[in-house]
């Protein structure tokens, strides 16, 4: 199963304040957005101009001790997966899939890459996202 290079999202990681950490990417602009419990949540756009969200579990609040974190990833749309995933903000779909996030570097502010899979898959297509300067 492959979902399109958009949902290869433009993503990453968890900032002291939502909106503080902006990046850019082959996609566009990529925000992070809000904590939901011990999940950042960050936005970024897809190539229909669509919207997709990227989970980062433990993340919320650090900004100092980041690193590589497993993730997950769900978009808008119909997707291909067998079943909807809901993200803890109520945002859900059957577009998502796996994603591992790997930092430039452990404080705040850094890039980083995404590497994304499609529904339960092993990640395997890689995004970078650079900070927004």
């Amino acid at each position: 199963m492959r979902i399109p290079f958009h949902a290869a999202l433009a993503i990453a990681v968890a900032g002291p304040v939502a909106a503080d950490e902006m990046w850019v990417s082959d996609l566009g602009a990529l925000a992070y957005e809000a904590d939901e419990g011990d999940t950042a949540i960050l936005s970024f756009p897809t190539e229909d101009a669509g919207q997709g969200r990227l989970y980062i579990p433990g993340l919320a609040g650090n900004w100092q001790q980041r690193g590589v974190h497993e993730a997950y990833w769900i978009a808008e749309g119909e997707g291909f997966c067998g079943a909807t995933l809901t993200g803890p903000d109520g945002f859900g779909s059957t577009m998502w899939g796996n994603a591992v996030v790997a930092f430039d570097k452990p404080e705040f502010p850094t890039g980083f890459t995404v590497t994304l899979g499609d529904c339960m898959s092993t990640p395997f297509r890689a995004l970078r996202a650079d900070l927004d300067q």
